[in-house]
């Protein structure tokens, strides 16, 4: 285990909250849904020290109390889900990719970025 925490350590960001790009793939942000969720029956932030609070450059999660939350998922940088792996508990969660790819031929749809019969 000893090994795994430096890993952690090294991994730990405690710069300035950066913004993720508010129009990914030429589409509003906030109708894109793709963040994490935290499976609360596999989430021990003690066990790894809020480690996904640390790592988040975009800062999308913050401590409150004994639990980790997602305070700004619509900051999460489409389609990033490098934190899900470093998880010790594999308790952060993401959409799937073929979710991802659906809502985006959507909108894209809706916005007028594709033809009307695919």
């Amino acid at each position: 285990m000893e090994g795994k925490k430096k890993y952690l350590a090294e991994e730990r960001y405690y710069g300035e909250k950066v913004t993720a790009p508010q129009q990914p793939y030429g589409l509003p942000r906030k109708e894109i849904e793709w963040y994490p969720r935290i499976d609360y029956g596999k989430c021990d932030p003690r066990a790894c020290e809020y480690f996904c609070v640390d790592y988040c450059h975009m800062k999308v999660y913050k401590k409150a109390g004994d639990r980790v939350v997602v305070d700004d998922p619509y900051n999460c940088n489409v389609p990033s889900q490098s934190c899900s792996p470093r998880c010790p508990k594999g308790a952060i969660i993401f959409p799937s990719k073929d979710d991802l790819k659906r809502q985006l031929r959507e909108l894209r749809k809706r916005y007028g970025y594709a033809p009307s019969n695919t």
